[in-house]
């Protein structure tokens, strides 16, 4: 590496973490990632629409293949007739985990440092020192990649917290090969969405399956319904896991409770077409996730930056979450390749590339939340 660049900690090992470290190493910095999890982070997380910033990072700058599934063709379903028509529109989708495992092969293992709770940090003039415990280690940068309860932004901005959207998203994928041969039939080259009667819809599209398979009968059929929900007691139910830990934001595949597991399934049944109905049905390990809006005023702090989720937590409509963390990433390595020499320079400029973005996407998902789910 090179000596003249400036060295960074990155806190967050997921896709917006490794993201900056891939652009971060390939401009010749190094480049640290710090994640919490002991344990890989495979299998979390279900579908992605591939966005060109995804495809930039993953091909041209990780210079890794991307699996990747696509259709030819979007299919509206009417929940109330079942009739449904078509338009051509083609699309590419792929999955959290190939994202990961593919910017994650391009990535020095040495550099990617698992159980790293941060737990305080200090900035000076001329660098950031980070505490993991007992552990310490100082960089001349630190970007927070760690998501929508970020303890960076935390930092400089406490009071500045998620605010619940009034709705929830099920989630959910089920294997190809388990899907009845005209359910499989119905789906196969579509991007497919349906109205529910209660003024929420749901969407399901192929998505790479096991080691990120992608031919057909290899898949995975990914769905996701959204449906309103108050604030409260409502929400606390559904977001009680199994073992009866109270969930903030989303519980996880293979953690959802019975008892909403079931409400899950009575709901398809009362306001989602025959078609999702038996989707929804088929799934072993539906999860959830409360919806929620997050935008920050700053995103550079001296010689610290925030960076995808930790600065702008964006609604799910807009499929761009994970090119918005990828597009920061890139302008993150751009910004520091310009100006190596003068750190919180540098992050300024980053700012000022990707406030606007990140407000403009935020705004957007906002109209589009608005326009698709009725909420109470």
């Amino acid at each position: 590496m090179s000596e003249t660049l400036p060295s960074a900690a990155i806190i967050g090992g997921s896709i917006g973490g490794l993201a900056a470290g891939i652009c971060l190493h390939q401009i010749g910095c190094r480049a640290d990632i710090y994640e919490r999890s002991a344990r890989d982070l495979s299998g979390r997380g279900a579908g992605i629409v591939v966005q060109p910033q995804l495809s930039r990072l993953v091909r041209g700058i990780a210079g890794q293949h991307l699996p990747l599934t696509s259709c030819m063709t979007r299919r509206q379903i009417d929940a109330v007739t079942g009739s449904h028509s078509d338009v051509v529109m083609p699309q590419q989708f792929t999955s959290w985990e190939a994202i990961v495992q593919a910017i994650k092969g391009a990535f020095p293992a040495e550099c990617y440092h698992r159980g790293k709770t941060l737990t305080g940090f200090e900035q000076s003039e001329g660098s950031v020192t980070l505490e993991f415990g007992d552990e310490r280690s100082v960089a001349d940068l630190a970007v927070f990649a760690d998501g929508s309860g970020s303890y960076g932004r935390r930092r400089f901005d406490p009071d500045l917290t998620p605010e619940y959207a009034g709705y929830i998203a099920w989630r959910g994928t089920v294997a190809e090969a388990d899907l009845p041969n005209d359910l499989q039939a119905f789906f196969h080259d579509r991007f497919t969405f349906t109205a529910a009667k209660d003024g929420g819809h749901a969407l399901c599209y192929f998505i790479p399956g096991d080691e990120w398979r992608t031919a057909i009968g290899s898949r995975r059929l990914n769905w996701v319904w959204y449906e309103t929900v108050e604030a409260g007691a409502d929400l606390n139910h559904l977001l009680m896991d199994r073992d009866g830990v109270q969930q903030k934001r989303s519980i996880t595949a293979g953690m959802l409770a019975d008892l909403p597991k079931t409400y899950l399934v009575q709901r398809a049944q009362d306001k989602l077409d025959p078609w999702f109905q038996q989707l929804i049905e088929l799934t072993e390990d539906p999860f959830i996730q409360a919806i929620e809006d997050l935008a920050v005023g700053t995103m550079a702090h001296n010689r610290v930056c925030l960076l995808g989720d930790a600065a702008f937590v964006v609604r799910p409509h807009t499929a761009g979450a994970t090119a918005k963390a990828s597009g920061d990433a890139m302008a993150l390595a751009d910004a520091i390749g310009r100006r190596p020499d003068n750190v919180s320079e540098a992050l300024r400029a980053y700012e000022a590339a990707r406030l606007p973005a990140g407000r403009s996407m935020s705004h957007l998902g906002l109209s589009l939340g608005k326009n698709s789910v009725k909420t109470r």
